[in-house]
């Protein structure tokens, strides 16, 4: 039988991969800001390094991000028009004020990090901290409003985001930590060294309790979208068995998530901090994948 083609309809992607980009960067310093601000706001003299660590890394990162962002516009002279029409029901209106906040407030609370005043630091901690957790939660919060895209329209979206920003945060935080220790450890007292081994070891957990909540965001997600509408069962399928299967299933949960969790809940694989740094870098695989099969997978299934 021959078929004739009259017409091929192109699905326009919308979302590019710098948008994928963006969104692991941006996951990245507000992971930083986040575990440097708890640290603060702990208050324990062993956890300085952690607040300071993340503090160096946020203003790196957010400096890079805004990159991506207005070179997605395409015309980025007109990035201002977010400010002057401002729409109550639509997350990117409150997130462009979001990431107008948020590098004052964390900007003043780095500041009184690093000169060491303990008071002033918790306190534009507390007020930085909102900020930071919007600045990436409100990325969800645009997926998660897009009707039309089955994958992207979740409420988990939003929570499933800042657990994978965690996630980043803390393994790029772990990473750094460990290269440190090995090239300064000779060089300090036994006292010292015992600090920095408390550090990894505790960025370590946070880092596995957050990969266990990743895997259980997932899970629920697929359940329910799997005995949902019949698109949804379609999303489900291309995730599982599709085009990103492999890299959704396999490369993100198994490796990025399952296995590096397992090392780290174990003591005796966690005392291995050539272990710890496979475990971090795999995480760090891990999330930016996600944020791959979240931009290209939700635009996959055609919406005609």
């Amino acid at each position: 039988m021959e078929i004739q083609l009259l017409y091929n309809v192109f699905h326009h992607e919308s979302v590019s991969m710098l948008i994928a980009i963006y969104f692991h960067i941006v996951g990245l310093h507000a992971g930083c800001s986040i575990v440097s601000i708890t640290a603060t706001l702990i208050g324990k003299k062993e956890y300085k390094p952690v607040a300071k660590i993340g503090a160096i890394f946020v203003i790196i990162l957010f400096s890079i991000s805004p990159i991506f962002l207005l070179t997605d516009l395409f015309q980025p002279l007109r990035f201002w028009y977010l400010f002057i029409h401002f729409n109550p029901t639509s997350p990117l209106s409150w997130g462009t004020f979001i990431l107008c906040a948020y590098p004052v407030f964390t900007g003043i609370y780095i500041y009184f990090l690093f000169k060491g005043n303990v008071r002033w630091s918790k306190i534009f901690g507390v007020i930085s901290l909102p900020t930071a957790i919007g600045v990436h939660g409100y990325t969800g919060f645009v997926l998660g409003f897009a009707k039309a895209r089955v994958l992207w329209n979740t409420a988990v979206m939003p929570s499933y985001f800042l657990a994978s920003a965690m996630i980043s945060g803390m393994a790029f935080m772990l990473i750094v930590a460990l290269i440190r220790y090995r090239f300064t450890y000779q060089d300090k007292p036994l006292e010292d060294r015992e600090k920095d081994l408390e550090i990894i070891d505790l960025l370590s957990k946070w880092l596995a309790g957050f990969m266990i909540l990743n895997v259980f965001y997932v899970f629920s997600d697929l359940t329910v979208m799997y005995y949902h509408t019949e698109d949804a069962f379609e999303t489900v399928e291309l995730v599982r068995l599709g085009k990103f299967s492999f890299l959704y299933i396999w490369v993100d949960n198994v490796f990025g998530n399952i296995v590096p969790a397992l090392i780290i809940v174990f003591k005796k694989t966690r005392r291995s901090h050539l272990l710890l740094l496979i475990a971090a870098i795999l995480a760090s695989i891990g999330v930016f994948i996600m944020r791959y099969v979240m931009v290209f997978g939700g635009q996959y299934v055609p919406l005609s």
